[in-house]
């Protein structure tokens, strides 16, 4: 077997040792040393394994029972109302019930684990250690113990990524379909149409109608249940591993509130700090991203990257800074910066100092971020750590906005658009993210007048 075959296939099969690890553990009656072990990977276990899965299960076998779901799901362990979309609960002539929650939760933790071997090979040793570390996380292993519908998210998100690489339109179509029926079933893949935007401008046209109307005849079919269903999706406190935006902004008011009470203005004070940090913290975020954007070497590390590193970072980054901006995200939907790390680790590679340095940085704290809660744990993390795990995230959310950017930038359909005004695509980007009078010297240029990508 090759090193580089060796390396592709590493973190899979370190991951699937410890999953069958865990469960022959559990298997076999060790239920305390299991317990143990996944407090100290940072993970409050539930009393039995893929709780979230048996959730979803719940939510068939009640609806085939004819019940309501959406206030209370009497079928849950929990007793949780349905907070998802309501196309899940369409499926529910699927044969499957609370009762099968363990063979559907252990083939969807292999499924997932298998689907590792297909992302892109580590390149270098440190790569390929930072990616098993991340493989290893906190995150990861969350989402496999919970069997949390994210990982089916992650395959299909996974299965989109794969075939928008294809130099086939019907493969790449077939993608970006897949790509909406995950936006269906759980609304933030939705993000994943942005790989759509390596088409022409004709066909990046023809998948957003298609989209819409999707979406058009999903809301008139299911307005109800979706109306009454959005406003019961899960947030909570901004000091567990809950990631958002609004975490650091509104942690910051509320101190601020509650220290200021028994004023009455201690509300409103408390409001505008939480609203102008937030302001503060999204200009930097563009400021850092137009900072990267214009980094010499940039173009040449990013022109390096193969079509797979490329798009699986793009799509990734959509996926965690839409859910970043979006709202609450409870940890284990960190298993989609599995798709942003082997990009990063690429550009990191780069002979020029700024790229190497940035990206190989930005890679390290993507893992420290996923071993959050675990290091939180070990270390009896208080303020100071959660500052930094939310500065943590801000900064990594404003250089995978970057990528995001490059890519929307360097796109057919851009420069499309941008010809079609007129103006060239690097004037355009020039104009935006340039101040008049402080030009500054581009990457090199590709064959068709756009920066590599």
């Amino acid at each position: 077997m090759t090193s580089r075959r060796l390396a592709s296939i590493s973190p899979a099969a370190m991951a699937l040792a410890a999953f069958l690890a865990m469960t022959w553990l559990y298997w076999h009656g060790y239920t305390e040393i299991y317990y143990a072990i996944l407090r100290r990977w940072g993970i409050e276990p539930f009393r039995s394994p893929f709780v979230d899965a048996s959730g979803w299960l719940a939510a068939w076998e009640c609806t085939r029972q004819g019940v309501d779901v959406i206030p209370f799901d009497p079928c849950d362990v929990l007793q949780r109302g349905y907070a998802s979309s309501p196309l899940w609960l369409a499926l529910a002539g699927v044969p499957l019930g609370v009762a099968d929650t363990t063979i559907v939760g252990w083939f969807l933790g292999l499924a997932f684990i298998a689907s590792l071997t297909v992302l892109p090979t580590p390149r270098g040793s440190h790569a390929l250690i930072l990616v098993i570390a991340a493989t290893m996380s906190t995150m990861v292993v969350f989402a496999l113990e919970r069997a949390n519908a994210d990982l089916l998210l992650f395959l299909l998100v996974l299965a989109a990524g794969l075939l928008a690489e294809s130099r086939l339109m019907a493969a790449r179509l077939l993608g970006y379909g897949i790509a909406l029926f995950a936006a269906l079933l759980k609304y933030y893949p939705i993000v994943v149409l942005v790989a759509a935007f390596r088409e022409r401008i004709a066909v990046l046209t023809g998948v957003i109608l298609s989209a819409a109307c999707a979406v058009a005849a999903f809301w008139a079919i299911w307005h109800d249940d979706l109306a009454r269903g959005l406003p019961t999706i899960a947030a909570g406190p901004y000091s567990t591993d809950l990631f958002a935006a609004k975490n650091l902004p509104f942690m910051i008011g509320m101190i601020v509130e509650e220290t200021a009470a028994p004023s009455r203005y201690a509300g409103a004070l408390g409001w505008a700090l939480a609203a102008g940090l937030y302001t503060v913290l999204f200009v930097a975020a563009l400021a850092i991203c137009r900072r990267v954007l214009l980094m010499p070497g940039l173009a040449a590390a990013a022109a390096a990257l193969s079509g797979r590193e490329r798009t699986l970072v793009v799509i990734g980054s959509a996926v965690i800074t839409g859910c970043f901006f979006a709202g609450q995200s409870i940890g284990y939907r960190g298993i989609f910066l599995l798709l942003v790390l082997p990009g990063l680790l690429a550009l990191s590679r780069s002979p020029a100092r700024g790229p190497r340095l940035l990206f190989l940085a930005t890679a390290i704290v993507i893992v420290l971020l996923m071993w959050g809660e675990a290091l939180r744990r070990a270390f009896d993390g208080g303020f100071g750590f959660w500052l930094l795990r939310e500065l943590g995230w801000w900064w990594s959310v404003s250089v995978m906005l970057a990528i995001i950017a490059d890519f929307l930038q360097q796109s057919p359909a851009w420069r499309g658009a941008t010809e079609w005004l007129g103006r060239a695509p690097a004037a355009a980007a020039l104009a935006v993210w340039e101040p008049l009078g402080q030009r500054r010297e581009r990457g090199p240029r590709d064959g068709r007048g756009g920066r590599y990508c």
